[in-house]
C-alpha cells in the first residue's frame, strides 16, 4: 500500500510538472506571437530562445559582432528571445526616434550597473544619469545653466589653467627626459583633476580617486562572471569587501564635504558659473527631496560625474589606437595643435581639423556603444512604429556602435577618415548618437567636447607620443560590454617638445 501512495505521488508531482512547463510552453508561444511579424533569426530551441547563441557571443566577446550579423541577414529591427524575454534590436532611425524623444512611453530600464554594488549605493536611483520623472527633469533644467554650451567660457577660463598647472608640476617632472607611461592611467589622473577646480576642492585627491575608479569599475562588471557557490561566499571575496569599503569611504567623503558646502550657500547670494556642486546643490534643493535625501542625491551625482569622467579617458586612449593606424591623420593633426596657441575658448574652437578627429573617434567608437529602453505604452495597448506593431512591456536594444559602423548610411563606415566632416556634410539626427539625441541626450556634451579637446591639444603640444606596445598583447577596444573599454595596457613613450622661442 505504501509502494502505491508513493507512486501514486510521484505521478501526481510528474504530471503538475508537466501541465506546468507546457503552460510556460503556451505563455511563451502567446507572448512571441506578438512579434512573428518581425524578421528574428533562428532560435537555439523553443523554450530557451537564443540564449545558448547569446552565451557564447558573450563569452567570446563579440555581441556586437552577432547583432551586426542579424541585422545584415534580417534588417535593421530584429527580434530575439531569453526564456521568457522578447527584446528588440534595432538601428531603424524612426523607431530610434521614438526611443529617445518619448519619455512617457519609453523608459530606462532599473538595473543598471552603475546604480548598486552589491547592495551598496553607488550612483543610486536619482542622479542626473539614472533619474527620471519630475525631479529629474527640475535637476536638469538647473544643470543646464552649468553644462550649457553658454556657459563653456568660464568653464575654460578655470579648467585651461588647471590643466597648465598639472602639466607643469606633475606630468613635466613624471616625464623627465622621456618616459614610456601608460595612456589610460594618466588620462585618469587628467579627467580627474577637473571637478577640484569645479567645486569638489580637495575632498578627494585625483590619485586616491583615480585608484578608487579603476578598482570599482573593475568590479562592477565582474558580477556575471561568478557562478552561484562563489555569489554565496561573496564574504570571503576580498577583493569585492575592500570594493565595497571603498565606495562606502568615498560617498562619506563627498557627504561631508557637502553638507559643509549647503551650509556655507546659505550665505551666499549667486553660484560662481563654475562651481558644479553649488549648481548641484541648488538643483537637488529643487527636487521633492528631505534634507538627508538631498545630500545623497548630490552624492550620487558626484559619484556619476567621476563615473562619466572615465568615458572621455576612454575616448581619448581609443582616438589614440585609432590614430596609430592612420599616421598621416596624426600627423595633420599635430601640426595644427602645435601651430595654434590656446589662450582662450575661441583659440580652441578654431581647431577645425581637431573636432573633426574627436567627432569620427566618437563615430568609430562612442562612449556608450549599446543602449536599452523598455516600451510602456499608457494604455497598455500596442502602438506602431518602424512598420512594426510592438506590444507594451516590448524591451529595445540599439546599438550606437552598429549605427555608427552602418555602410548604408557612412560611406566606407569601418575607415577612420575626419575629412568626411565637411561644412557641408548632414547626418540624419538618429544616425550619429555618440551623445544621444532628444530630452535624455547628454547633459554634458559640451564639457566633454571641452575637456577632451584640451586635454589631446595639451598633450600632443607638448609630448611626441610614440607607442610601446606589448607585442603578444596588444591593446584592443573591448566592444563586449556596454561601454567602451580599452582591453591590455597601452603603453606610449612621451618625450617633451622642445618650444621654439
Amino acid at each position: 500500500m505504501l509502494y502505491l501512495e508513493t507512486f501514486l505521488l510521484c505521478i501526481t508531482v510528474a504530471t503538475c510538472a508537466l501541465i506546468r512547463f507546457l503552460l510556460l510552453l503556451v505563455l511563451l508561444y502567446l507572448k512571441r506571437k506578438g512579434f512573428q511579424s518581425i524578421p528574428s533569426a533562428p532560435v537555439d530551441s523553443f523554450y530557451k530562445g537564443h540564449v545558448k547563441t547569446l552565451k557564447r557571443a558573450k563569452a567570446n566577446n563579440y555581441i556586437l559582432d552577432l547583432f551586426a550579423e542579424w541585422q545584415q541577414r534580417y534588417g535593421q529591427t530584429v527580434a530575439f528571445f531569453t526564456w521568457g524575454r522578447s527584446l528588440i534590436l534595432t538601428s531603424d532611425p524612426d523607431i530610434l526616434k521614438h526611443i529617445t524623444t518619448d519619455l512617457k512611453n519609453f523608459r530606462k530600464l532599473n538595473r543598471l550597473p552603475n546604480r548598486s554594488f552589491r547592495g551598496q549605493r553607488l550612483a543610486g536611483w536619482n542622479s542626473i544619469l539614472t533619474g527620471g520623472g519630475t525631479n529629474w527633469a527640475a535637476k536638469r533644467k538647473i544643470m543646464n545653466q552649468f553644462f550649457g554650451k553658454t556657459n563653456m567660457d568660464n568653464i575654460f577660463s578655470f579648467c585651461k589653467p588647471y590643466l597648465d598647472s598639472y602639466l607643469r608640476k606633475t606630468l613635466m617632472p613624471k616625464v623627465g627626459q622621456g618616459k614610456t607611461l601608460e595612456l589610460v592611467e594618466e588620462l585618469t589622473l587628467i579627467f580627474l583633476s577637473f571637478p577640484l577646480c569645479l567645486g569638489v576642492e580637495e575632498v578627494l585627491t585625483p590619485e586616491e580617486t583615480a585608484r578608487n575608479l579603476i578598482q570599482i569599475l573593475k568590479m562592477i562588471s565582474k558580477p556575471n562572471e561568478y557562478n552561484f557557490l562563489q555569489k554565496v561566499f561573496f564574504a570571503a571575496d576580498t577583493e569585492r569587501i575592500n570594493t565595497t569599503k571603498m565606495i562606502i569611504d568615498m560617498r562619506a567623503k563627498l557627504w561631508e564635504h557637502t553638507a559643509q558646502r549647503m551650509e556655507e550657500l546659505k550665505h551666499e547670494d549667486e553660484i560662481k558659473p563654475s562651481d558644479i556642486l553649488g549648481h548641484l546643490i541648488r538643483a537637488n534643493e529643487a527636487c521633492n527631496f528631505e534634507r538627508g535625501e538631498v545630500i545623497s542625491c548630490i552624492v550620487d551625482d558626484l559619484m556619476t560625474l567621476y563615473l562619466v569622467l572615465d568615458n572621455n579617458v576612454k575616448q581619448i586612449a581609443s582616438m589614440m589606437l585609432h590614430l596609430n593606424k592612420y599616421p598621416t591623420v596624426y600627423a595633420k593633426l599635430v601640426k595644427e595643435v602645435r601651430c595654434t596657441e590656446i589662450t582662450d575658448l575661441k583659440s580652441l574652437t578654431s581647431l577645425v581639423y581637431t573636432e573633426k578627429v574627436i567627432l569620427e573617434s566618437l563615430r568609430m567608437s562612442p562612449a556608450l556603444l549599446r543602449g536599452t529602453r523598455k516600451f510602456v505604452s499608457e494604455d497598455e495597448k500596442p502602438q506602431q512604429f518602424g512598420g512594426y506593431r510592438f506590444p507594451s512591456g516590448t524591451k529595445f536594444v540599439f546599438s550606437q556602435c552598429l549605427i555608427h559602423h552602418d555602410n548604408e548610411i557612412w560611406e566606407n563606415a569601418e575607415m577612420f577618415n575626419p575629412d568626411r566632416w565637411t561644412p557641408d556634410f548632414k547626418t540624419d539626427p538618429f544616425t550619429y548618437i555618440p551623445f544621444l539625441v532628444g530630452p535624455r541626450a547628454c547633459l554634458g556634451k559640451h564639457f566633454a567636447m571641452l575637456t577632451m579637446k584640451l586635454v589631446i591639444t595639451t598633450l600632443l603640444r607638448n609630448f611626441d607620443l610614440e607607442e610601446r606596445f606589448n607585442e603578444k598583447v596588444k591593446p584592443v577596444i573591448d566592444r563586449g560590454k556596454a561601454l567602451l573599454r580599452i582591453k591590455n595596457r597601452v603603453n606610449y613613450h612621451f618625450s617633451p617638445v622642445i618650444q621654439e622661442q
